[in-house]
């Protein structure tokens, strides 16, 4: 298996590259950067033609590569619709044109998203996209534009698979970025500032583990997935307040988690004032009514989250910010 990983730089994408060498396969990381956590690293650019390879670097790829993994793109949810729609829509379009090029081809994967279903009306499984739903901010638009894009490609051998939030310490080493998404509540809840959520935050907001999520992309490259869509998430179901809650324990810190009900959106606004992150104001509600049974589409056996995973997470934050005061 010759693997192609664009976007093999980022948090998910590091840990889908090691997780391909440990099984054996050759893997190419293309990045903007050029740097790889594992296998070769190229430079290049999804957004560009030929993505943005040297002529010597796309004729060898295009030879060689069997299997492609999509991983790319911005992950903050607060992201304006520029940069969303270069990379996502156009980035997505200039992927699959190059995939078209590969004489070898037998299997890609987008990783996509579960927030593509934004503020979905009704149950969702695997076969819904596109429900009528609203989308809460430019990130989710563009990750519903990209699997669309994806979906769409019915000449190509591209599966898909959504994660929701994923989490555990990072595979290239360092402090976890908290800079974006749901690991934004992090540092703001240690600091002691409340977090306002419904039902006190007692719903699932779909975490995974980076381990199992790459896991879980290799397996659709060598199962393979086909055409079809999985959704992987940890089947223990932790709430938001469990990941709150276990991400502050090894700070000897119990999360300061408002009930968000009575006043609504008025009480989450106060929240945002008194420090609930921006990014998450809007997902201080259940997120939508995600069918459970999705997981049985994914052939067995699974992968085993790290139990520990979110408290992991809190010791590599814990332990990425002595190191910088320290430094």
């Amino acid at each position: 298996m010759n693997v192609l990983i664009l976007g093999g730089s980022g948090f998910l994408g590091a840990a889908v590259a090691q997780a391909c060498e440990r099984a054996g396969a050759d893997v190419r990381v293309l990045s903007r950067s050029g740097r790889a956590p594992a296998g070769e690293g190229l430079r290049g650019d999804v957004r560009m033609p030929r993505l943005g390879l040297s002529a010597a670097d796309a004729a060898r790829v295009r030879q060689e590569t069997t299997h492609v993994v999509l991983c790319f793109g911005s992950v903050s949810w607060t992201s304006g619709p520029g940069e969303v729609l270069e990379t996502h829509s156009s980035g997505m379009r200039s992927a699959l044109a190059f995939l078209r090029e590969l004489p070898a081809l037998r299997q890609a994967v987008h990783v996509s998203s579960l927030l593509a279903l934004g503020r979905a009306e009704g149950r969702v499984t695997n076969r819904e996209l596109y429900t009528g739903q609203r989308f809460r901010n430019w990130y989710e638009y563009g990750k519903y534009c990209a699997e669309r894009l994806a979906r769409d490609a019915d000449d190509l051998p591209v599966g898909i698979v959504r994660f929701g939030p994923v989490l555990g310490p990072d595979p290239r080493g360092g402090r976890p970025d908290t800079r974006h998404g749901l690991p934004v509540a992090f540092p703001h809840l240690l600091a002691g500032y409340p977090v306002h959520l419904a039902r006190r935050g007692d719903f699932p907001c779909w975490v995974t583990d980076v381990s199992s999520a790459a896991e879980i992309v290799l397996k659709a490259l060598g199962t393979p997935i086909g055409r079809a869509t999985w959704s992987w998430f940890d089947p223990a179901l932790p709430t938001l307040a469990d990941v709150f809650t276990e991400v502050c324990r090894p700070w000897g810190v119990v999360p300061k988690i408002v009930e968000a009900g009575p006043l609504g959106r008025f009480t989450r606004l106060l929240g945002e004032r008194l420090g609930t992150p921006r990014e998450l104001v809007d997902y201080t509600e259940p997120w939508f009514d995600l069918d459970v049974d999705v997981l049985k589409e994914i052939p067995e056996p699974w992968p085993v989250p790290d139990p520990d995973y979110l408290a992991a997470t809190g010791r590599a934050l814990r332990d990425g910010t002595r190191r910088r005061a320290l430094a």
